[in-house]
């Protein structure tokens, strides 16, 4: 019955003049009743186009967007006018269905024009289809003059992901009006978009109210990281121009923001964990480690912690000497399916090495070395460029030669090295450290003067010419390069290194060595029994000049049946050391009375990197034999010695000297040797050696052991093994064996003997204890003699 009635004109005529009457109330700002009017209308006579049309747009009008999304489910956007079809579509856009309000607008926005078409594009773009809304963005032409439109396809070039057009359009809608708010905040996100955190960051400061505290929050985390990343951009800018004071001025600037953000953001809040996570990142690259460890154990759930924070952690607690807890977080770190960077390869290769584990430590070297070509085919029209990653793993099996004990493998591979890349400053640091780790200070300092024409205020070059002034006595430049180091990198474990050694100059040492022995044989023995030999000296400090004083006591004594032949003397001294020379002069004297008063001096130096001349003089010599001394005898003695020293594995000895008796006595001699490292690996060295000595006396006999001559072969075996070792902490067992010939005139050679076994424990940088037991047997006078021994000595600095 209801369609005919609608069919009839008159009946049609009423509805169309009631539902114009409600339109006039919309239009005379009676919205609300005007709805309620559509509303009755549209319950009387359902599916009228111009009904439903007007009553979308009123409804609109009233805000009741969920009305219309909910009236307008099942209609067909072609049979609703189009003049509803913007407000429907802004219903549903402010419902969130974005897909849907581009759909209502797909067929009708072009007979809209550029108003409809803007924001078909923007639902396109909010509902993810930003390839549609791009081209609907980009047909509008010509572009709408009113500033909220152009703000609004600002949004929409932003939203489809091209934020450059988005920043124009921006900039073009506040040409137009500066305070526009939609333009405002468009242009200001559209900067953050693109990477301009700080500026974005200051916009949002200018006009905090069109931004929600969320926004704000994170654009400043964002500004802190951008931070961040300008000021490493600035510190290696001010690296490579030498300005090193000034490297970290930046980067503490950026940790104070970051302080003060994370000192008013709630902490549940998640820019909060953000910027801490980049605090830790910050605090590493500050090289302040104990921080950055701090600062991730401080952290809720460690676990979640991103790789970079995790790296920052792992390089902290490495560095802190806590590799047993790096070690995880850099496995943390290893992707499954892909290469790992060589950077993190090489980090766990350290980590290995500080936990004594050398067999993983070369599986990684060799798997970073597999994975890092020496070219790179970038273009397949042009030739390779070099892999500079290679040249770090290159170095690395230099020093994992070193680390390993091999140094003359290690030698070679860096020479091959600098032969492929001379002008290359770090491959020439790294020859110069090994030569200098050989035992080479002066080839090392010439080795640095070529680095320095290429890199004269790098880091390594000034690390290898403040050790080589150091071993080469060049105490004034050591002193220079360690403050100027020390003010440029106060944080630097290797400035650190040389910082405390440069110190322990400073302070007074001591050196003392006991040992005491039992010996069995003939009648009489020769070299007495219950022997004792005590020797204690005191250092100062050193000066600058360089000098240092010293105090030394001298305690020997033995047995020879009813008879005890005693040393004790107590000198004092002062010793220079200089240029690769030392000198020393000593007064000393009997420790009990005022007897036997004595004067020593000694000198030696170094000419290059292989030869050591020495000359010593005692007036007062403990060189004479305990029962000469007993009889009332003194003696005084002088002698001479040559050192040389191909490198760390390959050295020789000879010296000459004579002790002058009182009771007229001549005593000269001749000594020498060599050794030769035949084994060595990163806990074991092994060096063999043989030696020889040769003495003749002007008036043999006497009340003690005189024979007019006297001389002896042997060669031997040492044998080191580091049983344990962390950082400067170690446990070392030492082996010796020795045998040979003694000979000895009127009695004809017999074979020797001497064993000797030994523990040496570094407790830390500066104190050392050494003790051990020997047993040795010679022959004197054709009666053999069997001597068992202990020892204890102490080294340190206070």
């Amino acid at each position: 019955m209801l369609p005919w009635i609608l069919s009839v004109p008159g009946y049609a005529a009423t509805l169309d003049q009631e539902r114009e009457q409600a339109v006039a109330l919309a239009q005379e700002g009676r919205v609300f009743e005007a709805a309620e009017r559509l509303r009755a209308l549209e319950a009387r006579s359902p599916n009228q186009p111009r009904l439903q049309a007007d009553l979308i747009v009123v409804l609109r009008l009233v805000g009741d967007n969920a009305a219309i999304v909910s009236r307008t489910q099942d209609l067909d956007p072609e049979s609703v006018p189009d003049y509803a079809h913007m407000s429907w579509a802004f219903a549903l856009r402010d419902e969130g269905e974005f897909a849907a309000a581009a759909a209502i607008l797909r067929d009708s926005r072009k007979r809209l024009g550029s108003s409809a078409q803007i924001l078909f594009a923007v639902a396109s773009a909010e509902a993810g289809d930003a390839a549609t809304a791009r081209q609907a963005l980009a047909e509008i032409d010509p572009l709408p003059e009113s500033v909220q439109e152009l703000a609004l396809m600002a949004y929409g070039l932003r939203q489809s992901d091209t934020p450059r057009q988005a920043l124009a359009m921006a900039n073009r809608a506040r040409a137009r009006d500066p305070q526009h708010p939609l333009a405002f905040q468009e242009q200001t996100l559209a900067l953050w978009t693109l990477g301009a955190s700080n500026r974005a960051f200051a916009a949002m400061q200018e006009r905090p109210d069109l931004f929600e505290v969320d926004v704000r929050y994170q654009a400043e985390a964002d500004a802190i990281a951008a931070d961040i990343r300008q000021a490493l951009d600035i510190r290696s800018k001010l690296e490579a121009e030498g300005r090193h004071e000034e490297r970290d001025r930046e980067l503490n600037r950026v940790l104070a923001s970051a302080d003060e953000f994370l000192s008013r953001i709630p902490e549940a809040h998640p820019q909060h964990l953000r910027v801490r996570f980049d605090r830790i990142a910050l605090l590493r690259e500050l090289e302040r480690m104990p921080e950055t460890v701090a600062a991730f154990e401080a952290l809720p759930e460690r676990t979640i912690a991103p790789a970079y924070v995790r790296r920052a952690a792992a390089d902290a607690y490495l560095a802190e000497e806590q590799p047993e807890t790096a070690l995880p977080l850099y496995e943390s770190l290893v992707p499954e399916d892909e290469p790992p960077e060589v950077s993190l390869l090489l980090d766990l290769y350290y980590t290995h090495i500080a936990l004594e584990e050398y067999s993983a430590a070369a599986d990684l070297l060799e798997r970073a070395q597999r994975h890092t070509p020496v070219w790179l085919d970038i273009d397949p029209d042009r030739d390779p460029i070099p892999n500079w990653e290679r040249v770090d793993v290159d170095q690395l099996r230099v020093y994992d030669a070193a680390y390993r004990q091999d140094l003359d493998r290690a030698w070679e591979r860096s020479g091959e090295l600098v032969r492929q890349a001379p002008a290359h400053a770090g491959l020439r640091n790294t020859q110069a450290r090994m030569a200098r780790w050989r035992g080479w200070p002066a080839r090392s300092r010439d080795i640095t003067e070529v680095a320095e024409r290429w890199a004269p205020d790098a880091r390594d070059t000034r690390l290898n010419r403040a050790e080589n002034a150091r071993d080469l006595g060049e105490h004034d430049t050591w002193v220079r390069e360690v403050e100027s180091l020390r003010a440029d990198y106060p944080r630097s474990t290797d400035v650190q290194r040389l910082s405390e050694e440069l110190e322990d100059r400073g302070r007074p040492s001591i050196e003392s060595e006991v040992v005491f022995g039992r010996t069995s044989g003939g009648e009489g023995l020769v070299s007495g029994d219950r022997d004792r030999e005590w020797r204690t000296r005191l250092n100062s400090p050193w000066s600058d000049h360089p000098l240092r004083a010293f105090l030394e006591h001298r305690y020997t004594t033995a047995s020879f049946g009813d008879i005890d032949g005693r040393y004790d003397r107590i000198g004092a001294g002062i010793e220079w050391d200089a240029r690769r020379q030392q000198a020393w002069l000593r007064f000393d004297r009997d420790l009990k009375g005022d007897a036997n008063p004595g004067i020593a001096a000694g000198w030696s130096r170094w000419l290059g990197d292989h030869w050591r001349i020495g000359v010593e003089a005692d007036s007062y010599s403990m060189e004479t034999p305990l029962r000469a001394i007993d009889a009332g005898l003194k003696g005084w003695s002088a002698s001479a010695s040559v050192d040389w020293r191909a490198h760390e594995s390959l050295s020789a000895y000879a010296n000459v000297g004579l002790l002058s008796i009182d009771d007229g006595n001549r005593r000269s001699s001749l000594g020498g040797g060599v050794t030769r490292r035949v084994y060595a690996s990163a806990h074991h060295t092994t060096d063999v050696g043989a030696d020889f000595f040769f003495q003749n006396n002007s008036q043999p006999g006497g009340p003690y052991f005189n024979p007019e001559q006297s001389a002896s072969t042997s060669v031997r075996v040492d044998h080191d093994w580091i049983t344990w070792r962390d950082y400067d902490r170690a446990f070392t067992q030492h082996f010796h064996a020795a045998v040979g010939t003694g000979y000895q005139s009127g009695f004809g050679s017999d074979p020797t003997v001497a064993l000797r076994y030994e523990h040496r424990w570094d407790l830390d940088r500066r104190w050392s204890v050494d003790y051990g037991l020997g047993w040795g047997s010679t022959t004197y006078d054709g009666d053999r003699e069997d001597r068992l021994f202990g020892l204890v000595r102490l080294r340190g600095t206070f």
